[in-house]
């Protein structure tokens, strides 16, 4: 069944492309890296959905199929994609776990420290996750131009 998969990476493509693909158009004419950064995270997550929810239909399927016709080994890689699935879920929030917490952690050293800038490229990082999270109902995969912004924008008499 991996029609199905590749199904549902294209779905999430388009999907992707529409939607995140119209928000970096906007951050790109209105020159807002921040916003061009939603609109290329929402891209990335909707392709990782779209694949995720992709691999749930083929194991469903192979599950299925398996069952009906009572081949093990076809019931087994429907399982296997399933557990695929799920282990992809659990490392996608322990990465956006960490995502927040860094975020949160880099914000509060900032301001402790007096340090402006830093922390409001650090509060953009999170407003960044949080409207992706937003806009793609969860499941998130961010792209971040941050460490460009943060060498722009450093004063060199700070380092």
């Amino acid at each position: 069944m991996d029609s199905l998969k590749k199904t549902g990476i294209v779905l999430g493509g388009i999907v992707g492309g529409v939607v995140g693909g119209g928000i970096s158009l906007i951050g790109k004419l209105s020159k807002s890296k921040v916003v061009d950064d939603v609109g290329a995270s929402v891209v990335s997550s909707s392709i990782l959905m779209g694949g995720l929810t992709g691999d749930v239909a083929s194991g469903t399927a192979d599950i299925v199929s398996g069952q009906v016709t009572k081949n093990a080994e076809k019931t087994k890689e429907g399982l296997d994609d399933l557990k695929g699935v799920g282990k992809k879920l659990v490392n996608n929030v322990v990465e956006n776990a960490n995502y927040i917490v860094d975020s949160g952690s880099e914000i509060a050293t900032s301001i402790k420290e007096k340090d402006t800038n830093r922390a409001v490229r650090s509060a953009k990082k999170l407003a960044k996750w949080v409207a992706v999270g937003a806009i793609t109902v969860g499941v998130v995969k961010m792209v971040d131009s941050s460490d460009s912004e943060k060498k722009e924008n450093e004063d060199p008499e700070k380092d």
